[in-house]
């Protein structure tokens, strides 16, 4: 349910603990809406169950009302319930200890004259801190807090390190590796403070109760992160959008790239520029374009890992004791494999998804990335029973294993999913990757958040088989991973490709945003695709018999809607199956009020996502 009614003999504020009964307990609870009882007389009588009292016991804030109203409008866009949206974004370590911060007094005088604003800032990330250094005075000057909201763990390290000097009494930085006790103590005290406070933290984070916030930062809004990828599937930056909403404090978007929806934005006049954006970046690094199809770089009809050009410049990086990052899309040895004979690709045997071939102390095997699913790579093709299996694609193993005929071992560095499986496991081979002379940092998107320092060099390995994947924000992702490499190098950046023909290389080479977000707006409005509109993805698992049941069940509910059924492009594991219904609607038209209520009250198999990640 999305709520439980009880009644007090005292008026009580939103954001609120109060202790309830339920179910013979007494638990506490978060005050989402109270009215007076003389005005729900009617609602009262016509209920069909009796309303239980609440006992006048000491009650204390653990959330601010505006907060709760943020809550309830993003539950509204996302279809969901308010509760889900407060389980999911106020720590587990507050919850579990309610008690325990219950004497906190909220500090700060709130605001009765602000407005809210909200802006952008589109440069280079140095440029960015040093525009937020400045905001943070000038708050602090006006008695007012700053909240900088980041999408990850080494993003709030990697920004505490740029602003704190000069307010490290008064800056806190939470996020979810700290300990229990580490969380509650930050809690209390940026709540105990006097003075105004900088807060840099995760999402989670953005209900700690300070009333005299005057202004939200959103760090890296380009970030994919922000996005959570379970129930209730909130965008994080739209929580904190409708909280200054609510505050009536500014808002500040920072990256480069911005997204393409909030550039959009901008351009609909839906947004303001803190400072002109950035719309043309110049940087001394030197790119070059390696085209991997020339016949030169196919030795003896041999598929080439890395070219001449990317040894030559990993060995003058490392014999002139400088650092060089590689790039790679992908994990493991190989992205795919398929029979030479019959050319079937070898798939999962719990997901069908494409397997990930990878080396391992046990030797190769056949990893899925979709499921987890493991085997042994030893083994026939599956429709023809031929030996000749040949591996697609270049993962981060194979140009580990490449580089190390090359390089001495102890001077190559790898950080992915499989290596740096914790923050603390990245976050040393970060480290030695900076305080090794001559060294070579091997990575996959995963790396780019560590890297703080420049590099001398650096190098994309190859980035091919995102230019495959069916995802409409797939260019924008790709612009943005080449220009946050090209940020942080400092002489050259050489980019191995089989695809030279792609207009986004040329965009970043001539630091071209301009061209590239008119091409992009372009297709998604010829596509009808954000931000022309809303997509709502409704996604059910189960047996084949039961999906197309509820399904079924679904197109009705949704009939006036023109909803569209399709399968996912890969099976669940352990045999299952899965659908997903899309809906389309105009943005202006969104929230639907009848379209959320018959989300709302589907089952909770029925999986809803607004504007997903991923389609398929």
């Amino acid at each position: 349910m999305e709520s439980l009614t009880y009644f007090s003999a005292k008026p009580l504020k939103e954001g609120s603990v109060v202790f309830v009964p339920l179910r013979k307990k007494e638990v506490p609870a978060i005050v989402l809406s109270s009215q007076d009882i003389t005005d729900a007389k009617t609602q009262i009588r016509s209920a069909g169950f009796a309303l239980k009292k609440i006992e006048n016991k000491k009650t204390q804030t653990l959330l601010l009302p505006e907060f709760v109203s943020a809550a309830h409008t993003t539950a509204d866009y996302f279809a969901t319930t308010t509760g889900s949206i407060l389980h999911s974004v106020v720590p587990t370590a507050i919850w579990n200890d309610i008690e325990k911060i219950k004497t906190q007094k909220v500090k700060g005088v709130p605001k009765k004259s602000l407005t809210s604003r909200r802006l952008i800032l589109q440069s280079e990330i140095n440029d960015r801190f040093g525009s937020y250094k400045s905001l943070v005075r000038e708050e602090f000057a006006k008695k007012n807090s700053v909240f900088l909201l980041v999408p990850t763990i080494q993003d709030a390290v990697k920004a505490e390190g740029f602003l704190q000097k000069g307010v490290e009494n008064y800056t806190f930085v939470l996020h979810s590796k700290l300990t229990k006790k580490e969380i509650l103590t930050r809690w209390k005290d940026a709540l105990k403070s006097t003075h105004p406070v900088l807060i840099i933290a995760t999402g989670s984070f953005l209900s700690l109760p300070r009333q005299d916030l005057g202004t939200i930062i959103v760090e890296r809004e380009n970030s994919r992160n922000y996005k959570q990828f379970n129930r209730p599937f909130i965008d994080i930056r739209m929580l904190a959008e409708n909280l200054a909403k609510e505050k009536k404090v500014r808002i500040i978007f920072g990256d480069l790239p911005l997204s393409i929806d909030t550039m959009w934005r901008y351009k609909e006049n839906e947004l303001d520029e803190l400072s002109p954006p950035k719309l043309r970046t110049i940087r001394e690094a030197n790119q070059s374009l390696i085209d991997m199809k020339d016949k030169k770089h196919q030795k003896a009809g041999k598929f080439e890992v890395v070219s001449d050009e990317l040894k030559e410049l990993v060995l003058d990086t490392v014999k002139s004791n400088k650092n060089i990052f590689v790039f790679t899309a992908r994990r493991g040895l190989a992205s795919s494999t398929t029979c030479k004979d019959c050319g079937n690709p070898v798939l999962c045997h719990e997901c069908e998804a494409p397997i990930v071939l990878h080396g391992t102390a046990k030797g190769n095997r056949f990893i899925c990335h979709a499921c987890g699913a493991s085997r042994s790579a030893d083994e026939r093709c599956k429709g023809c029973a031929s030996w000749k299996l040949q591996t697609l694609g270049i993962g981060v193993q194979l140009v580990e294993k490449t580089l190390k005929d090359i390089v001495p071992k102890e001077k190559i560095f790898v950080i992915d999913k499989d290596t740096a499986s914790t923050h603390k496991k990245a976050s040393t081979l970060i480290e030695k990757f900076y305080n090794t002379k001559g060294s070579v940092l091997i990575g996959t998107e995963m790396a780019l958040s560590y890297l703080d320092k420049p590099v001398e060099n650096s190098a994309v390995a190859t980035m091919d088989s995102l230019f495959s994947l069916p995802e409409w924000r797939m260019s924008e992702k790709i612009l943005s991973l080449l220009l946050k490499i090209k940020e942080f190098t400092k002489n050259e950046m050489l980019i191995q490709t089989r695809k030279p023909d792609q207009r986004i290389f040329d965009f970043v080479q001539k630091g071209n945003l301009v061209d590239f977000y008119k091409e992009e707006i372009k297709k998604r409005k010829q596509f009808g695709y954000p931000p022309f509109s809303i997509f709502i993805k409704v996604s059910v698992v189960g047996t084949p018999d039961r999906v197309s049941k509820e399904m079924q069940y679904l197109k009705k509910l949704l009939s006036k809607y023109d909803i569209q059924i399709y399968p996912s492009s890969i099976k669940v594991a352990r045999g299952r199956f899965a659908m997903h219904g899309l809906i389309r609607v105009e943005k202006s038209k969104w929230p639907n009020k009848e379209i959320v209520e018959i989300l709302r009250s589907l089952p909770p198999h029925f999986s809803v996502d607004v504007d997903p990640e991923s389609l398929l």
